[in-house]
């Protein structure tokens, strides 16, 4: 009888530290686990489950051709050569209406547009948003594979990519998302055909078949191609200076040449740094170009896509962004040479 009892006991104490067991345990509810959505792949097409591309918006004017582009948008404020298959038409500068719409040399069609302004219909996306209300509209992937003429391309993002720049399947187009990640903010969106995205191909990746070739650029080409990414970097600089409440900057002409010499010597001396063995530090070339300072500061970068890529990675960099944020500065000069970039920012002593 004393062993029954001894047997029954044993038995209830497991009963009940089982139930206590499973009463610690968080089992998945209906809604999706947003904390692990970026471990989902997307299929072989890309696919993203649950999103539905809206029916309004300016994507819509992906694959349009340029006269359609100018009579809704009018004559571009100003045309920008790209080292890629496209010029960008840019609208809006100093608002929020900023937008760059890149159309294809070959077929005169539109192929990617960047939408930076918040006056523009980029749903469901909205510029200026928490990023995690973003998240909670669309599944963020850290991978993302598609076709494109035959080649199969495999994106892997890595953290970094994740929180400042994840790609959505958007329909039959991508859409790049550009996020502030200090601000937690949706800064910009970014689409893109598959053809853009297969010739830029801006994250880590793997590929079976052939990629599309880069045009090669001659000297003069490439001398327009940097003067549009310093004109575009100053103008993104502005808007997001303008989301801060701060004054815009000037451009200046000499802080230009400093800048455009120290990304130039860069390249070709194949280094990386604010200073120089050759021609010194910030202050050397900036009173090189005679130019007397009440305050400078300098940012650079080099690799990156285009002069998008390279403000966004700016703005999501500690130091680099207090330079595009402060209020020290009145004025800009860009100097960009062959994917090396440098931004010099001043005060000038007697404006």
């Amino acid at each position: 009888m004393r062993r029954t009892n001894v047997i029954i006991f044993f038995m209830a104490v497991v009963v009940f530290a089982g139930v206590f067991l499973l009463s610690l345990v968080s089992w998945p509810s209906e809604e999706p686990n947003r904390n692990a959505d970026h471990e989902m792949s997307a299929g072989q097409d890309g696919a993203t489950p649950g999103f539905d591309v809206p029916k309004n918006g300016i994507h819509n004017y992906m694959g349009q051709s340029e006269s359609q582009i100018r009579q809704t948008f009018g004559k571009p404020e100003r045309i920008d050569e790209t080292k890629y298959d496209y010029r960008w038409f840019v609208y809006g500068r100093g608002t929020e209406n900023y937008v760059q719409i890149g159309i294809d040399r070959k077929s005169g069609k539109v192929s990617t547009i960047y939408a930076l302004g918040k006056n523009l219909k980029t749903g469901p996306f909205v510029i200026g948003q928490a990023s995690q209300r973003t998240y909670q509209k669309v599944p963020i992937l850290d991978n993302v594979s598609f076709q494109y003429n035959g080649t199969k391309i495999e994106f892997e993002l890595n953290e970094e990519d994740l929180m400042i720049r994840p790609l959505v399947k958007f329909g039959d187009l991508w859409v790049q998302l550009n996020f502030d990640h200090i601000g937690d903010r949706l800064v910009g969106v970014r689409y893109m055909s598959p053809a853009v995205l297969a010739l830029q191909h801006p994250y880590s990746m793997v590929y079976e078949g052939k990629l599309p070739e880069e045009a090669v650029s001659t000297g003069e080409e490439w001398t327009a191609i940097n003067r549009g990414e310093d004109r575009e970097i100053l103008d993104i600089s502005n808007v997001l200076r303008m989301r801060f409440k701060k004054e815009a900057l000037d451009w200046d002409e000499s802080a230009h040449r400093a800048a455009y010499k120290h990304s130039r010597e860069m390249q070709t001396r194949n280094y990386f740094s604010h200073d120089s063995r050759w021609s010194g530090d910030l202050r050397a070339r900036l009173e090189r170009e005679s130019i007397v300072f009440q305050a400078a500061g300098e940012n650079i970068a080099a690799r990156y896509p285009d002069a998008i890529a390279v403000t966004i990675g700016w703005l999501n960099s500690a130091d680099h962004r207090k330079n595009l944020l402060s209020d020290a500065y009145t004025a800009l000069g860009v100097g960009s040479y062959k994917n090396y970039y440098t931004q010099d920012f001043v005060k000038p002593l007697n404006p």
